[in-house]
């Protein structure tokens, strides 16, 4: 179509003026001084063709059509058009300064720049709406960025993408330049986004407690242990209570979650043995008693405690404790004099080596000192015989003399 109007406006000029020009701007320069202005701009325009493409690319990566659905839109349109437009000169150069249009006074190399302009003023305001919608809806991408670490979507992904959809309506506010829209509906946003980060979390961490105590309670657990079951169904209730309080506090919920689960398994094991009891025939209660003393004694002994089985039973349970406090005790201190003594043992290590070096020291100062003075001996010898020699010489020169004399 751009091609046929093009056609159209050269006919017409040249029915009009008899003769063709390709600019007013260029007409009156010399031709190389045209051609050499020309490659160097359509060089440049296909380095910004080049970049724009790569700018492009960059803002899928960052979801910016997502943050600014309709400026990625019209900028993607703009540089489609400048690639129509460079295409019709790419391989031929002389078709740069073309009219662009029938009723365009634009050249192609011209309306190829209008185009890349369009393109770089669009993505630069999707980058600015970006960052605006980060600023003013802080907490709503602040709880989506948390649903996303715990990955709330692979739990429930309907309300996950329900959630979404929300989020992308305010982001169109702010998009849309309606902010205050966008401000006025965050809080319900992110109550319902808190709301299933709980969720999520209690289902991750406390779905087990959770179907425990629901299949204790179908097995009827509470009629053979009704307060043991109680405290733990209150353990799974205070893990719950803690979960909704401070979800982002792992460490803790996986404790409370181990507590509860620990409280759960207690339950059965208690239930068991009265159901046990419950089933035993009168005659075996004494067996049945026995049996557990029998633990307590093995115990008692493994320990080297005295047997004390001619007491109550629970008697028997709260000595054995004692005894092995105090041998605790007795055994912490024991080990706080050994480190004690390792202590003390390091720091006479250290000071021995300190007074080894010290020692060391002063040995190499006193043979230095000594080496000294006959240092200084050596030295002088040679000058005093050569002083001697010296007299001597002279002595027998005097006497020479006096006897020529």
């Amino acid at each position: 179509m751009k091609r046929e109007f093009k056609v159209a406006a050269l006919a017409a000029a040249i029915a009009l003026s008899g003769c063709a020009s390709d600019s007013d701007s260029t007409a009156s320069l010399p031709l190389d001084t045209n051609q050499s202005q020309t490659a160097i701009q359509i060089d440049a325009v296909k380095q910004s063709i080049d970049l724009a493409e790569k700018t492009l690319e960059s803002s899928y990566q960052a979801d910016l059509d997502w943050f600014a659905s309709i400026q990625v839109r019209d900028a993607k349109i703009a540089l489609a058009e400048a690639k129509e437009y460079y295409a019709e000169f790419e391989l031929d150069p002389s078709e740069a300064n073309s009219s662009s249009g029938f009723f365009s006074s634009k050249t192609n190399l011209q309306a190829t720049e209008e185009g890349i302009a369009k393109f770089n003023a669009h993505i630069n305001k999707a980058e600015s709406i970006r960052g605006e919608v980060l600023i003013v809806l802080e907490d709503a991408f602040g709880y989506r960025e948390q649903l996303a670490t715990i990955n709330a979507a692979k739990y429930y992904p309907k309300t996950a993408k329900q959630l979404e959809q929300n989020l992308k309506k305010l982001v169109d506010y702010v998009a849309n330049e309606d902010t205050d829209k966008a401000i006025n509906a965050q809080p319900e946003l992110v109550r319902k986004q808190r709301a299933l980060e709980v969720k999520t979390v209690t289902r991750i961490y406390l779905s087990d407690a959770q179907k425990e105590l629901k299949r204790l309670k179908t097995a009827k657990v509470g009629m053979h242990a009704p307060e043991t079951l109680a405290r733990a169904a209150a353990a799974v209730t205070a893990a719950e209570a803690f979960i909704a309080a401070e979800p982002r506090s792992t460490a803790k919920i996986i404790d409370k979650a181990d507590e509860a689960m620990f409280s759960l398994n207690h339950a059965q094991q208690i239930a068991t043995v009265v159901k046990k009891l419950k089933a035993m025939p009168e005659k075996d209660y004494e067996r049945h008693v026995l049996s557990y003393e029998k633990i307590l004694l093995e115990i008692t002994l493994a320990l080297g405690a005295e047997d004390m089985r001619d007491q109550a039973i629970s008697k028997q349970g709260k000595n054995l404790v004692q005894y092995i406090k105090d041998n605790l005790r007795d055994e912490q201190k024991t080990m706080l004099a050994q480190q004690k003594v390792r202590s003390e043992l390091i720091d006479e290590k250290a000071r021995t080596a300190q007074l080894e070096k010290e020692v060391a020291k002063l040995s190499a100062q006193l043979l230095a000192t000594k080496q000294a003075p006959a240092a200084t001996a050596e030295n002088a010898t040679p000058v005093k015989s050569a002083t001697v020699t010296t007299e001597a010489d002279t002595t027998e020169t005097t006497t020479t003399t006096n006897e020529a004399s």
